[in-house]
């Protein structure tokens, strides 16, 4: 019966961020305020890079500021409900401090199934339901995450590794590949060394925010999947980089670069 439970929730939880990563900002503020499809232009790409080179900066920043919402909260809303509201005598799903405490044995659910929210919710922004399953490729959505999730292991491969790289490279592709990969990285060292005792106790959750969001090797596989998912996506990038043909931003150039672009026209 545990089994059936722990099957039915994860399921629920799943299709809820499928359902919510559907919802394609860039094509709902394209259509409504531009009266165009970012899918029959530019990339051809329903995300926030294609939004901000049709529509500008500004707009390719609010585009990636609601895909990374839209991951955040059925994440937190699947946790909230399942630590916080009775099924019987007490809620289904064991708290972080409860599962580190050995107490979580005794609930339903004592694994952060929460987590597959996550994972649905990137399905549904590169395959959404409401837009015959052509969406984007799942950056933004990963970012909302990483540090929805983690103020430690988000904000370190999210911001200190991204936009350096993406300074050096002007590749958004190989910058957003490269830091699903290094976040990753960062999620598996953190719950070996908890597993390992390395770490113990409260100081297993201390990147997270609090004992809310499960640091478990659970997150580490959900980051995992992701990111094999964005590379995937990415798969035409890929080609484009080895082949020298793929396209650079811009709007991070130096001074010193724009003038040298000046004079080599």
């Amino acid at each position: 019966m545990d089994i059936i439970y722990n099957i039915i929730v994860a399921l629920i939880c799943l299709i809820f961020g499928y359902l919510i990563g559907s919802v394609s900002f860039s094509i709902l503020i394209g259509k409504i305020f531009y009266h165009q499809d970012p899918r029959e232009y530019g990339s051809k790409n329903a995300g926030g890079t294609n939004a901000g080179r049709l529509w500008g900066k500004k707009m390719g920043l609010l585009v990636i500021t609601l895909d990374m919402i839209k991951t955040v909260i059925p994440m937190w809303i699947c946790w909230a409900i399942l630590t916080f509201v009775p099924f019987g005598d007490k809620p289904l799903l064991a708290s972080t401090a409860q599962y580190y405490s050995g107490e979580g044995a005794t609930y339903l659910i004592n694994w952060p199934v929460y987590l597959l929210a996550n994972l649905g919710s990137v399905i549904g922004h590169c395959w959404p339901i409401f837009y015959k399953f052509k969406g984007g490729k799942g950056v933004s959505a990963f970012m909302g995450t990483i540090l929805g999730a983690s103020w430690g292991l988000g904000w370190v491969p999210g911001l200190l590794w991204y936009f350096p790289v993406l300074k050096k490279t002007k590749y958004v592709s190989f910058t957003s590949m490269t830091m699903t990969v290094v976040a990753s990285i960062f999620a598996w060292i953190w719950a070996i060394l908890c597993m390992t005792n390395v770490i113990q106790g409260s100081w297993c959750y201390f990147p997270f925010y609090g004992p809310t969001i499960n640091c478990s090797w659970h997150y580490a596989l959900i980051i995992t999947l992701m990111s094999i998912l964005i590379i995937y996506q990415h798969r035409g990038n890929i080609q484009r980089l080895r082949a020298g043909t793929e396209r650079r931003i811009k709007w991070m150039d130096s001074k010193k670069d724009k003038e040298k672009a000046a004079q080599a026209q």
